[in-house]
Formats: C-alpha cells, sequence, structure tokens
C-alpha cells in the first residue's frame, strides 16, 4: 500500500485531522501576522496602534467548574449594580464542567448576558490524567461537554467560543482538539511573571498560536504547544502577585485565602494597577468558587464588589467577558469608539425554557449518585465524555 495513503488512513482512526499537523510553529514575522486573526505573542502594544492613554481597560471575570445555586448567587451578587461605560450590566465567563452542573441555572446565565464556555465533562483528577491525555481523550472531553451544553442548556454551537483545561493542565494535544473544533481562543497558560509596574510595557496581549509562543513554560516538562494554529487565541493566565512583586497564584483563590476584605481590595487594587498604568492588557479576575468561601465571612465578595465599583467610577473600565476581550482584540476601538462597539453592547437573548419550578431534576446512580437539572427531557444514562446525549 502507498504509505501516504497508510498514513492517512491512521491518522483517520485515531481521529486526527490533517490540518494541525501541517508544520511546526516558527517565530512570529509581524510582516506577515496580521490582524484580525493573527498576533504575534511578543507584541506587548495596545492593538490597532492605540497609544495607552486612548485604551480602553479590560477586566475580564471567569468562574471555573459546575455551576450551582449557592455559586451563582454569589456571582449575581457580586454584579449587581455595575454597569460598563455604554450602560451595560458587567457580567463574567463561566467555565463549566458537567458534574453536578444545573444546566436550567446555565441557560438561566447565558440568558442573562453570561458567557458560557467550556471547562471539559469531568474535571477528574488526578492531574496526571488531563498531562498524559491522549488527543482522543482530550477530544471526547472537549468536544462531549460543548454537546452537553448544546443539548441540555440549549446553548447554541457557536456560542460556546473558549476553553480553559482542568487545573490549568494544557498540552499539545488540547490545542490540536481547540483548533480542530473551532474554538476561538483558550485561558489556560498561566504567566507566572514577577512584575514590579515601574516598566512601560506591561504584561502580555492576547495573541494567536499562529507562530510559537513567547510565553514561559510554567513547568520543567514544558508541555507547552509547538505546533502552528492559525487563528487559535491564548489570554494569557496573568498571575496575582504579592505586595514583593513575587507571584502569588495564577487564580485568585489561591493566593491569600484567609485575607480580610481590606487585604483582598488592596491586592485586587495593586495588580490591577499594574495592567492600568502601563499598557492596559485585560486584567484577569479568575476564579473558582471557593474564594467566596474563604477568609472572614463574606470579606471577599466585599473586596471584590468594592473594587469593581472602583474601577467602574474610572469611566475607562469595562468589564466584560472573554469573548468580548478578543472581538475587541480583533477590531480595536479608543476609549471614545468603545461606547458604541456592536459586540460591547448589551445582548438580547431569548428566556430559559423554563423556570426553576418546571425545570426536570434528573437522578442516576451510575456511574455515582448524581443529578442534573434541565429544560431538556432527561437523558436515559448520566452524560459522559463517550455519550454526550445520555442516549
Amino acid at each position: 500500500m502507498n504509505p501516504h495513503i497508510l498514513t492517512l488512513m491512521v491518522l483517520a482512526v485515531l481521529g486526527g485531522s490533517l490540518s494541525y499537523c501541517n508544520e511546526i510553529a516558527k517565530p512570529c514575522d509581524p510582516e506577515k501576522c496580521l490582524p484580525p486573526n493573527c498576533r504575534c505573542s511578543g507584541d506587548n502594544r495596545p492593538p490597532g496602534g492605540l497609544m495607552p492613554k486612548n485604551t480602553p481597560q479590560t477586566i475580564l471575570v471567569s468562574f471555573d467548574d459546575d455551576v450551582e445555586k449557592q455559586y451563582m448567587d454569589f456571582y449575581d451578587q457580586l454584579f449587581d449594580g455595575v454597569r460598563n461605560p455604554n450602560n451595560c450590566p458587567a457580567v463574567g465567563t463561566l467555565f463549566v464542567s458537567h458534574n453536578y452542573t444545573n444546566y436550567y441555572l446555565v441557560e438561566d446565565a447565558y440568558s442573562r448576558g453570561y458567557e458560557i464556555a467550556d471547562h471539559t465533562v469531568t474535571h477528574q483528577e488526578p492531574t496526571t490524567y488531563w498531562e498524559y491525555a491522549n488527543f482522543t481523550v482530550w477530544k471526547n472531553e472537549i468536544r462531549g461537554q460543548r454537546e452537553i451544553l448544546h443539548r441540555f442548556a440549549n446553548l447554541p454551537y457557536d456560542a460556546i467560543k473558549g476553553f480553559r483545561a482542568p487545573f490549568l493542565m494544557f498540552t499539545e494535544n488540547m490545542y490540536k482538539v481547540l483548533f480542530e473544533a473551532k474554538f476561538t481562543y483558550d485561558l489556560s497558560w498561566p504567566l507566572n511573571i514577577k512584575f514590579n509596574g515601574e516598566s512601560p510595557i506591561g504584561p502580555m496581549y492576547p495573541y494567536t498560536f499562529d507562530y510559537i509562543s513567547k510565553q514561559i513554560c510554567p513547568t520543567v516538562e514544558e508541555p507547552c504547544p509547538k505546533m502552528s494554529y492559525p487563528g487559535l487565541w491564548e489570554i494569557p493566565n496573568v498571575n496575582i502577585m504579592n505586595s514583593d512583586h513575587s507571584p502569588c497564584a495564577s487564580m485568585m483563590d489561591g493566593c491569600n485565602p484567609s485575607g480580610n476584605a481590606s487585604v483582598w481590595y488592596e491586592i485586587l487594587l495593586r495588580n490591577f494597577h499594574y495592567h492600568y498604568d502601563t499598557n492596559r492588557t485585560p486584567f484577569g479576575m479568575l476564579m473558582h468558587p471557593s474564594y467566596f468561601y474563604h477568609g472572614p465571612a463574606g470579606d471577599h465578595l466585599k473586596a471584590a464588589r468594592k473594587f469593581l465599583k472602583y474601577a467602574e467610577s474610572l469611566g475607562d473600565v469595562w468589564i466584560l467577558t472573554a469573548s468580548q476581550v478578543i472581538d475587541w482584540m480583533q477590531d480595536p476601538q479608543s476609549i471614545e469608539k468603545a461606547k458604541s462597539f456592536p459586540p460591547w453592547q448589551c445582548p438580547s437573548r431569548p428566556p430559559p425554557r423554563c423556570s426553576s419550578s418546571t425545570a426536570n431534576s434528573c437522578h442516576y446512580t451510575e456511574p455515582r449518585d448524581f443529578y442534573m437539572t434541565t429544560c431538556t427531557e432527561c437523558p436515559k444514562r448520566f452524560p459522559s465524555p463517550t455519550d454526550p446525549d445520555g442516549n
């Protein structure tokens, strides 16, 4: 048999895609890497030739894992009454994993403007499961969760644009799947740098994987992508820093969990100004629900709300979803023009198909005791990576 044909057959059996095997990523060529769908990772300037003083500062708030009522109550309290300069409500991005998720709440959150993104089906431990997962495992976990969100939360496929790896354990196989499945962006790669706020360069802006990334690999094993994935965006997961500028954690709940309201307000204020006073890269408030349970009762929520109200008062700060940040990277607008920028306008979405009282409560005993709430009819089996529709 022709060796080339044999190779194609093997790739087909493995569920692979030739499109991501085209080439090893090369150093970025700014003459060829042009907007709106390509940006060099080493370019720390605001896009579109904007000067920092004319660049709207964005804040990206995100929450990970399953969606339950007590968590959504925290998220809604955080954003309550906070508005962007165009008077649209501030919202965030939910990176949703399957187990224990209430899909009625997901559908309701989406209808109110939240972005819903993919965080795999199982989010299982140990972390080595993800580190050594092959292409097929990643494909089932990522595409399976997108299918589950579509079927049980009624989300359009093209609304599920973003992804974050469980435990931030990203790998080459993960990026292969994201590229093949036409995701818009990933927000997994921690940027663990020491930044003192004295340089006007500032942290990294989102960039694409057309060329090799200059972002530092976080582990000795260096599982960082080596292949080219044209048009796939990475939003750097910029670390939170201590007062001495040393990295604290990649997610807020991993940094100073015992801090009270005044401690956390100061942490947020200081880290925000490392962005706002330099090149105005997006500032991430990236967290798990555990952030709200740490420290004195209610203090972390108070600190985060106080900070968002401070940011609102500045007049040139926008609290947006991750996909809205990418929309702006592709079509950058000045502070004044941002107020009429279509992707940043208030979304108009249909309400959920049912209410909390009429939603179906589905109970399963396999693979273990699980409940799943959805406006859709309960599937025969609890959805899984290889059986996302449960039928």
